[in-house]
């Protein structure tokens, strides 16, 4: 049985005009942004900074994702013409405590993660803290990746779910298919090559999951934004690893990713998530703004 806040997140998309031609060049719209014209403002930094800084590589991959933005702008506002918060929530504007309350919950699951694998593997991290390199990453990474990661939400779980809400009222199907378009891109970071396809596949889709299941479950976007964005952060400042695809100052760094432990934590972390959100203290019961 579909949850109603489900069925009312889903149902945003009929705000606006949603043949199925307009998703079909929302999409093409989008990639081409995201895709083609991110190589322009990437040039012209390159260019302007005239050889790699430390912080070059992490700023340059983050531009993309603000074309990737304008296209999602362009698709929603003007193909579709609804407005860009329809993707968020069916209220009147964001609702900030979730965003807070899913970020606390998913900070605490990824340190407890982190420390158990340092415990059972004591040679894989070591202290990487470089007091002024890290303290410039601080400010780049609190500034530019909740936006980057908020991008993706409002794309992979916003546009794209709502879109095939419109083909499919199952939460599953919808969750899955969405978690695979979120899967692909991602086979092009380099830890595909170290680790292999099916597993760092398995990854990106477990996580794909998580955040596709508490939006259909909550019918709203924040608890992905907070997930997401904690997720990443914690990443590149506090549990980062050798060869990963955002290359930061953190705190400490493993030699190595484990993918297999990745990915059994993912999916214990998912659960407890699910079960603390949504049984010992459903936010989807909590009042709601506009209603």
């Amino acid at each position: 049985m579909t949850h109603p806040q489900t069925e009312r997140y889903l149902d945003l998309a009929r705000q606006g005009r949603n043949e199925w031609w307009r998703y079909a060049l929302g999409v093409t719209v989008i990639a081409f942004f995201w895709l083609g014209l991110s190589h322009v403002p990437i040039s012209l930094l390159l260019d302007a900074a005239g050889a790699d800084t430390p912080y070059f590589d992490y700023v340059a991959v983050n531009l993309s994702i603000f074309m990737m933005l304008a296209g999602l702008a362009v698709a929603v506002k003007v193909i579709h013409r609804r407005p860009l918060l329809s993707l968020v929530t069916p209220d009147a504007r964001v609702d900030w405590r979730r965003i807070a309350r899913a970020t606390a919950v998913w900070c605490v699951l990824a340190t407890i993660a982190a420390v158990i694998e340092h415990l059972a593997f004591a040679d894989r991290y070591y202290l990487s803290f470089n007091p002024e390199r890290f303290l410039a990453f601080v400010v780049l990474v609190l500034i530019l990746t909740p936006i980057q990661t908020t991008i993706e939400e409002l794309v992979f779980r916003g546009y794209v779910m709502q879109g095939l809400g419109l083909l499919t009222r199952r939460p599953a199907l919808i969750a899955a298919a969405s978690s695979l378009v979120f899967t692909v891109p991602h086979l092009l970071n380099p830890e595909v090559d170290a680790h292999g396809v099916l597993i760092m596949a398995a990854n990106y889709f477990a996580i794909g999951m998580l955040l596709a299941t508490i939006t259909l479950r909550d019918g709203r976007l924040e608890l992905a934004i907070g997930v997401h964005a904690v997720n990443n952060v914690f990443l590149a400042l506090v549990a980062n690893y050798e060869d990963s695809a955002l290359k930061t100052e953190s705190i400490f760094t493993a030699r190595e990713l484990d993918p297999v432990y990745s990915l059994v934590t993912l999916i214990i972390g998912a659960a407890v998530f699910h079960s603390w959100m949504f049984r010992r203290a459903p936010v989807a019961a909590s009042s709601r703004d506009g209603e």
